[in-house]
């Protein structure tokens, strides 16, 4: 429990120090604008990158974990699009992209550490590798469908899919992974000072789109989503690899840990990118993250 508190405060102090600099217009529009662009179009992708290309993926791979991850992925995805659609238009992207993303890299990473060890972390990542292009391209593809005019082809679509940087920046990650291709150490350094802004850079901008009316202006929303994150995935996957792909030992928790964490923070950047309902990503991530406290500590204990 400690762990998981220490690890979860302080995403709240930053979130709460980017909700005071909107309030006290410190952060304006222009500069909440400016910080979105700056986190998907160099923070994200550059901590995609670096993540999957420090991941050893021919040393501990199990390519049934990924199909059973994958096969969660799906299921949460699908039944929060259905759902969305009883949901004006608007509502959808901000309700269905924290249902089914999980925050793995900021979140999952120290508490797979600490609670499983080094193993466990190598294993995540290599996982993380192979969830974070399936779960991006599937988010822009719903986001181009949702928002996209009435006139605009398939073929846009599939454009903007693969010249898209989070999509790209995954591709190539993994390509460099698995030919063991080499940077120099100043490009790794590099990225690794880039990525090391991320998280914070995107908790402040959550703060700052955060509107605590939005949470209960839009209760049904946020309480569904945040049963689908924190409950109904972590089931599935409890069930995926327990009857109908079974794997044990350390490969089991971390396969089901997988998907206990809260909400991405990335999904706050990719809806607003789109314009989509911000304030309902900033209020199901708020809500994920700090209810994430007692599931994850429950699954925990759960899994032993």
């Amino acid at each position: 429990m400690e762990l998981i508190i220490n690890s979860i405060v302080p995403v709240f102090l930053i979130v709460a120090l980017g909700y005071f600099f909107k309030k006290k217009n410190i952060i304006e529009e222009a500069t909440e604008k400016f910080l979105n662009n700056i986190a998907y179009y160099l923070l994200l992708p550059a901590m995609i990158f670096i993540s999957i290309y420090k991941s050893p993926f021919e040393k501990i791979l199990d390519l049934r974990v990924v199909l059973g991850i994958y096969a969660g992925v799906f299921i949460v995805f699908i039944a929060a699009a259905a759902i969305a659609f009883a949901y004006p238009r608007e509502k959808r992207a901000g309700f269905v992209l924290p249902a089914f993303r999980t925050n793995i890299a900021y979140m999952g990473f120290p508490l797979i550490l600490h609670a499983y060890g080094q193993l466990a972390l190598a294993e995540i990542s290599v996982l993380t590798g192979f969830i974070a292009p399936v779960t991006i391209m599937l988010s822009i593809i719903y986001l181009k469908i949702l928002y996209r005019e009435k006139d605009k082809k398939t073929k846009g679509i599939i454009y903007h899919v693969i010249t898209d940087p989070l999509v790209i920046s995954s591709v190539v990650g993994i390509g460099f992974s698995y030919f063991k291709l080499k940077l120099p150490q100043f490009a790794v350094n590099t990225l690794d000072m880039i990525s090391s802004m991320g998280s914070p850079l995107m908790l402040i901008t959550v703060g700052a789109g955060l509107k605590i009316s939005a949470i209960h202006k839009d209760k049904i929303l946020v309480a569904i989503s945040t049963v689908l994150k924190l409950i109904i995935q972590p089931a599935i996957s409890l069930f995926i690899f327990t009857y109908l792909i079974p794997v044990s030992g350390l490969e089991f928790k971390v396969a089901v840990m997988t998907f206990t964490f809260p909400s991405a923070l990335s999904t706050y950047i990719m809806v607003k990118q789109y314009k989509g309902d911000g304030e309902l990503t900033a209020a199901i991530i708020m809500v994920t993250t700090l209810l994430s406290i007692l599931t994850m500590s429950g699954w925990i204990l759960f899994l032993g």
